[in-house]
């Protein structure tokens, strides 16, 4: 998994430009979407000949690993608790980063841009890019004194950063809107998956086609129980298997196993990745998302990379990639709607089930591909460093 290789250089440089990368507990990814977001995008910079340095979080890496396919990894220190984690790391790495002293520093997530003044203030040579993943302070773990102060972390995210990436269109609308900012769209990728066996589900107790899948964090804003109450509302000779773990304590879980009842034709998997989690997303009649909040999800995108019937709340991001599909969307909450998706995807005849497989495979190749993302982020950091001027007119919302 490691790569030693020496980084290539930077036409525009005598040596490689070096960057900073905050905002994220670490690569390799086996958390959340930013993380895969950063393991995708920068081990293909690295290739370009970018030398990139992600600050991760001591706890969620492993010790022995500090450089990954071309990145270097920094295990920063911190306390794991709900509240404090996410300050005491980035303080740690931003003055990490200014005895570095690299020329781009990349912010993720509008929290960590709390501290997105430090460099301009103190390394004003130094380039500061920011890419906004959600709305952080809409989500329901947080309570009022620290949802505001992401409040100010988004506020921070659009008075000093140079330079604003959002990754759905939704996101980008909300800047334009709430602060008549402008960012530049560059979404997450996905990677089309070859042909997929069924080998890994039979000891998860699941056959093909047998079972609606879900897939994610199990936090209060994904609304695991709408899903869960739609499953249980009919009848049905189909297993609901439920793919994540949960991240912000044990008490929405046990909510979501009594809601459950002891149903054994729902089954909580657990984490899964690799081959297995591919197996899971190929081999389900249909993947199903309740989520009132995103930025884009990757789940989603995955389950349509895989040619898999997706069926989802009709949040902006969830429409942003289902709508050019004709996919089945409901309104958020209702719990109706959703059993009568579920109902319509389990009667979708073959044929109609394999053209939107390979519609959604095309799509995904066309919109939403890594390479693209790394070439669009790559012509950012040289215009930054050339011009230092951000042009987004070309991304604006109209």
């Amino acid at each position: 998994m490691m790569n030693t290789h020496e980084n290539k250089r930077n036409p525009m440089h005598t040596s490689p430009v070096r960057v900073a990368v905050i905002g994220l507990r670490g690569i390799p990814a086996t958390w959340g979407g930013i993380e895969h977001h950063c393991e995708q995008l920068y081990t293909r910079l690295a290739a370009l000949g970018y030398a990139i340095t992600i600050y991760g979080r001591r706890g969620y890496m492993p010790p022995h690993i500090t450089w990954y396919h071309g990145v270097r990894v920094r295990r920063m220190p911190t306390i794991a608790t709900k509240y404090s984690d996410t300050a005491l790391y980035t303080a740690g790495a931003v003055l990490a980063l200014l005895a570095d002293n690299p020329d781009i520093v990349h912010f993720h997530a509008q929290g960590p841009c709390l501290f997105s003044w430090v460099p301009r203030l103190l390394r004003p040579r130094m380039k500061v890019f920011f890419t906004c993943h959600g709305l952080d302070w809409q989500r329901k773990k947080w309570p009022a004194w620290a949802a505001r102060l992401l409040r100010i972390g988004e506020w921070c995210s659009v008075r000093f950063p140079h330079y604003r990436i959002a990754v759905s269109r939704h996101l980008q609308q909300y800047y334009h809107e709430t602060y008549h900012t402008e960012t530049h769209y560059i979404p997450n990728g996905i990677s089309l998956p070859g042909q997929l066996s069924a080998e890994q589900l039979a000891p998860l107790g699941l056959n093909p086609k047998g079972y609606l899948l879900w897939v994610g964090r199990i936090v209060p804003e994904k609304r695991l129980e709408d899903v869960l109450q739609a499953y249980l509302r009919t009848p049905r000779d189909l297993v609901l298997a439920i793919v994540g773990e949960s991240a912000d304590g044990k008490d929405y879980m046990r909510y979501l196993q009594n809601l459950a009842g002891g149903t054994k034709q729902i089954i909580f998997v657990g984490y899964q990745y690799g081959t297995t989690l591919h197996q899971l997303y190929a081999n389900a009649l249909a993947f199903v998302t309740a989520s009132e909040l995103e930025g884009l999800p990757l789940t989603l995108l995955e389950a349509l990379a895989h040619g898999t019937v997706c069926i989802a709340s009709d949040i902006p991001p969830h429409r942003e990639i289902l709508e050019p599909l004709n996919g089945m969307l409901f309104p958020i909450g209702d719990i109706a709607a959703l059993d009568q998706c579920i109902t319509t995807a389990i009667q979708l005849e073959t044929n109609a089930r394999t053209q939107f497989g390979q519609a959604a495979r095309s799509m995904i190749e066309r919109m939403y591909s890594w390479d693209t993302a790394a070439a669009k982020v790559d012509a950012l950091y040289r215009q930054s460093l050339s011009t230092g001027i951000d042009t987004p007119a070309q991304d604006a919302v109209v």
